[in-house]
C-alpha cells in the first residue's frame, strides 16, 4: 500500500468513524454512567469485535482476489454504490437513539468490555461496511495480508479514538442529540455519502 493510498484511506476512515453510531451512543451512556476512564473497556469491546468483523471480511476478500480480477473491480464498485445506498438510508430513515443505560447494571470492565463488543459484533451492518469499504483501498497486485495489516489497526485506532472522545463530551453530546434527534442519521447519511463520493472521484 503507498503512501498516498494510505493517506487516502485515513482520510476517508475520519469522515466515516466521525459520526456517531450504535457503539458511540453505548459509550457516551456509559460515560455519564460509570465515567469516561472506564468507558476504555467499553471501546476496547467495540473495537475486538471490529477486528473480528474486519479479519473474516479480509479472508473473504483475499479468496476473490485470488479467483479473479474482475470480480475485485465489481466488488470495488459495488462497494461504492453499497455505501451511498446505506447513506441515502440513513439520512431518510426514522431516528433510533437507543438508550443502553439499563444493559450494564454494574461498571465492572469485563461487563462494560462485553457490553461495547456485544452492540459492535450484533450489527450485521458492520460486515456489509467493511465489504464495501476495503477495496477502495486494496491493490490487488500487491500482497493483500501487509496491506490489511495496516488498514485494520488504523480504523481501529481511529475507532477506539473517536468513541473516546464522544465520552468525554458526552453530557453535552447525548442531550443534544435527544433533543435534535434527527440529525444523528442526517449527519452520518451525508457523512457516509461524502466518503463514498470522495472514493469514486479518488480513483
Amino acid at each position: 500500500m503507498s503512501l498516498e493510498s494510505w493517506f487516502a484511506f485515513v482520510a476517508a476512515t475520519l469522515i466515516l468513524t466521525i459520526t456517531p453510531g450504535p457503539s458511540i451512543v453505548l459509550g457516551m451512556v456509559h460515560s455519564l454512567n460509570f465515567g469516561a476512564r472506564k468507558t476504555l473497556f467499553t471501546a476496547l469491546g467495540d473495537i475486538s469485535a471490529n477486528m473480528i468483523q474486519m479479519l473474516l471480511v479480509s479472508i473473504g476478500l483475499g479468496v476473490v482476489i485470488a479467483a479473479s480480477d474482475t470480480a475485485f473491480v465489481m466488488i470495488k464498485w459495488g462497494g461504492v454504490f453499497v455505501l451511498l445506498v446505506m447513506s441515502v438510508k440513513l439520512f431518510r430513515s426514522k431516528p433510533t437513539l437507543k438508550d443502553h443505560s439499563a444493559e450494564t447494571k454494574t461498571a465492572q470492565p469485563v461487563r462494560l468490555f462485553a457490553a461495547g463488543f456485544l452492540v459492535a459484533i450484533s450489527n450485521p451492518k458492520a460486515l456489509v461496511f467493511f465489504t464495501a469499504f476495503f477495496p477502495q483501498f486494496i491493490d490487488p497486485e500487491i500482497r493483500l495480508a501487509p496491506q490489511l495489516a495496516l488498514m485494520c489497526p488504523t480504523m481501529a485506532f481511529m475507532d477506539f479514538a473517536f468513541v473516546m472522545l464522544y465520552a468525554l463530551g458526552a453530557k453535552g453530546l447525548l442531550g443534544f442529540l435527544k433533543k435534535h434527534p434527527r440529525l444523528l442519521n442526517r449527519f452520518s447519511g451525508t457523512a457516509m455519502m461524502s466518503a463514498a463520493g470522495f472514493m469514486a472521484l479518488a480513483k
